[in-house]
């Protein structure tokens, strides 16, 4: 859109540049006219269409230099403009090519972080459906052995043999040791589902702190865009100006 812009107010200075050139024209054969009018009038007065005729020689030749001047200052103020605006093509594919590379970079990175995210919300469901059923298992497990415990310990009372007695004890002991192995796997996998949480936190820190750096880069982006706009606005203010201050400088009436 600062393109199109760009480009229409060149035509229009252009349009501008090509009438003025027209009524420098015009005005040329306007003197031309009083030239062979005042050659009519000096054959009736012949000193006097000589000194007539010697001012407007000097007056056309003034005019054709401020219209030759014109003419270059014009050129050069297009070619100038024509730099200006292709630079400014320039400058504004360079920053939308880099600005679409960082897009697409970043919609990449968001495509993996949204994979990953999944797995691990996938992994953990998983975890946690296997921990209930090994809970599950392990606690009708331990029922068990708290019920063979009991059993044993109404047989304890029962029996007096010793032997019979030491056995019941070494299965007592053995059940509690096996009470003990599961307290700790139980522990280790509590440590398990933490650390697991605690990766899926840093992936998502990581997430946004890569989010705000894409962020950071598009609005430099535009910053750079906007000064090169302004910087295209203040040199064609300044040929604009210039052309004005000649056609001021060739008209000076006009401007009274």
């Amino acid at each position: 859109m600062e393109k199109n812009k760009v480009k229409k107010l060149s035509q229009e200075r252009n349009e501008d540049a090509n009438d003025t050139l027209k009524n420098k024209a015009e005005s040329k054969n306007v003197f031309e006219k009083l030239q062979n009018l005042f050659i009519e009038e000096g054959e009736n007065n012949k000193r006097k269409y000589e000194d007539l005729s010697e001012h407007i020689d000097k007056m056309k030749t003034y005019f054709d230099e401020k219209i030759n001047s014109l003419k270059d200052n014009t050129h050069e103020n297009l070619e100038e403009l024509k730099y200006y605006l292709d630079q400014l093509n320039k400058n504004n594919k360079g920053n939308i090519t880099e600005s679409n590379t960082f897009k697409d970079d970043f919609d990449l990175v968001k495509i993996d972080m949204i994979k990953l995210k999944k797995q691990k919300e996938d992994n953990v469901n998983l975890i946690k459906s296997s921990m209930r059923t090994y809970f599950d298992k392990i606690k009708s497990m331990l029922s068990a052995t708290n019920a063979n415990i009991e059993s044993i310990r109404e047989e304890l009372t029962n029996y007096k043999e010793n032997n019979q007695i030491e056995n019941k004890k070494r299965n007592i002991e053995i059940l509690q040791l096996i009470n003990d192995e599961c307290e700790i796997l139980n522990k280790k996998i509590e440590e398990s589902l933490n650390s697991l949480s605690t990766d899926v936190r840093e992936a998502r820190e990581n997430m946004c702190r890569f989010k705000e750096y894409m962020e950071n880069q598009m609005t430099e982006i535009k910053c750079s865009m906007e000064a090169n706009k302004k910087e295209m606005d203040d040199k064609i203010n300044a040929i604009y100006t210039n052309q004005k201050k000649l056609m001021e400088d060739f008209y000076p009436s006009e401007k009274s």
